[in-house]
């Protein structure tokens, strides 16, 4: 009884999401990025956190490895992975824990065929470095891609909602003459850290996840309008994508979960403040 108490105390006696796989290769054991592929059906892109080798894996709905990629980049704090409709993958090397790193860098590369075997390590075709203002020294766990700009959802711990940012795709946006981002306000009521977010396919919503809650957010010109939500218990849950009107989950503790479009529908959550 004590057990259940606390954890409604803690909001956590919700649980949307229903284990649907597990990250079956040993060497995703931090998954920090995941992304549906546009191109390749039934096929996911993951990366892990920092601390692990540059590489991207190629893996099924239920986690099942189909091919390992290495990548011709430094992973220094990778924290989001996400894709466009022109045949791009986007890895995020946006970790900054403390807020102590001025620069930070977004890197672009050809999506892959699965089926086909590596000839070697895939090359970066796009490199954006973007600065981080002394005055502002943001920290962010996920990375979308919205046209030519790249989004990123920052990671706060003082309870206030959570900010957009905007970097433009710019190839000229170098380590030595960075992109400056722009801040483009606030998402409403997602006052937990946030570590992953993933935008619809059709650009309309986006979806942004912590450790147990996730916020649907609708776009309205140029905010964004909290439509829905759902809490759940995974295990260090820090990356979302979108299938369809269901979001996948996955994290730290290698398990894959689904939350059903019904549960982050709830009337009872639709328009929530919380």
């Amino acid at each position: 009884m004590f057990a259940l108490i606390v954890f409604c105390a803690l909001g956590f006696a919700e649980d949307s999401a229903v284990r649907i796989g597990t990250m079956s290769d040993p060497a995703i054991r931090e998954a920090s990025g995941i992304v549906k592929s546009r191109a390749h059906p039934g096929v996911y892109w993951v990366h892990n956190d920092s601390g692990n080798p540059p590489a991207l894996f190629a893996v099924r709905e239920d986690g099942t490895l189909i091919r390992r990629y290495e990548i011709a980049a430094t992973n220094l704090d990778w924290e989001d992975v996400a894709a466009d409709d022109r045949g791009h993958l986007f890895l995020g090397d946006i970790g900054n824990n403390g807020g102590v790193l001025p620069i930070r860098a977004i890197y672009r590369i050809d999506e892959p065929d699965p089926a086909v075997e590596p000839a070697g390590p895939l090359p970066v075709t796009l490199g954006v470095h973007y600065k981080v203002l002394k005055t502002d020294r943001f920290d962010a766990e996920s990375l979308v891609i919205d046209g030519d700009v790249a989004l990123l959802v920052t990671k706060r711990f003082d309870g206030r909602d959570a900010r957009l940012k905007s970097i433009p795709l710019d190839a000229s946006a170098s380590l030595f003459r960075p992109a400056m981002t722009t801040d483009l306000g606030s998402l409403p009521g997602f006052v937990e850290p946030a570590t992953g977010a993933d935008l619809s396919q059709d650009g309309r919503r986006l979806a942004v996840v912590s450790l147990a809650k996730v916020r649907v957010y609708e776009r309205d010109g140029d905010r964004w309008t909290l439509i829905g939500e759902a809490g759940f218990r995974g295990n260090g849950v820090e990356a979302i994508a979108w299938d369809g009107d269901d979001l996948i989950l996955a994290g730290e503790g290698r398990g894959v979960y689904r939350i059903a479009a019904k549960s982050w529908r709830s009337p009872r959550k639709r328009g929530s403040k919380r």
